[in-house]
């Protein structure tokens, strides 16, 4: 299976891709994923998140699995491999949080299997202009495919064939202030000041280096 792992960092996100692309490349060669960090945007006429979705159009020509990752997002352990929890039906997969009693699914981490229904979805989330400069951008798109309605709080509508292939992952996976995890695998900081960013995340990518330096490699026992 050929699978890639992606980021865009444009513009100001450039330094903060600097920091967490360290994390992306220490992940890569783990887990045998080519890495696409892209450092200008694909279609400059609309918000830097929705340039995303151009993106996976183009890699699902080329791999069976796509992994998105936020530039303001770093794997902190990279002991294990997203794509093992998938399963054989799971066609996208991310995680959903709970806060102010909602249960909000985020594609800050996004996980997409080569297949034609995926490819329909994202066309038809590109074409949710009245979602452009939504303060979720692409992801209040992408949740009205799914079946929600994002206003005046998320909650489910309607059926979605998609939703139902949907792997909702354990909330390590993209771990966020509002919702944090225990034992984070990535560390995701969206709407924090750009110093809150580059602060967090270059001791996030402090201590990928040591987890890299710990942890197992072709089989041997991982170093306590």
């Amino acid at each position: 299976m050929r699978k890639v792992l992606c980021s865009i960092g444009a513009g100001p996100y450039g330094e903060i891709l600097d920091v967490s692309g360290e994390t992306f490349e220490i992940y890569a060669r783990r887990h045998g994923y080519d890495l696409d960090v892209r450092r200008e945007l694909i279609d400059p006429t609309r918000p830097a998140s929705w340039n995303k979705i151009p993106l996976f159009l183009d890699l699902l020509t080329r791999y069976d699995l796509v992994v998105w990752v936020d530039a303001d997002a770093a794997i902190v352990d990279p002991t294990d491999d997203i794509a093992d929890a998938l399963d054989d039906r799971d066609l996208m997969a991310l995680v959903a949080h709970e806060y102010d009693g909602q249960i909000v699914p985020n594609c800050g981490v996004w996980v997409l299997r080569r297949d034609r229904a995926v490819r329909r979805i994202l066309e038809k989330v590109w074409t949710h202009t009245e979602y452009l400069h939504h303060e979720w951008w692409e992801n209040a798109a992408l949740l009205v495919e799914l079946g929600y309605r994002i206003e005046p709080r998320v909650e489910i509508v309607r059926r979605s064939r998609m939703r139902a292939r949907v792997r909702f992952l354990d909330g390590s996976w993209n771990s966020i202030g509002v919702d944090p995890a225990a034992n984070p695998r990535i560390n995701h900081y969206p709407g924090r000041s750009r110093e809150h960013r580059l602060e967090r995340l270059t001791v996030d990518a402090k201590s990928a280096g040591v987890a890299r330096d710990g942890a197992s490699v072709a089989g041997e026992e991982r170093i306590a």
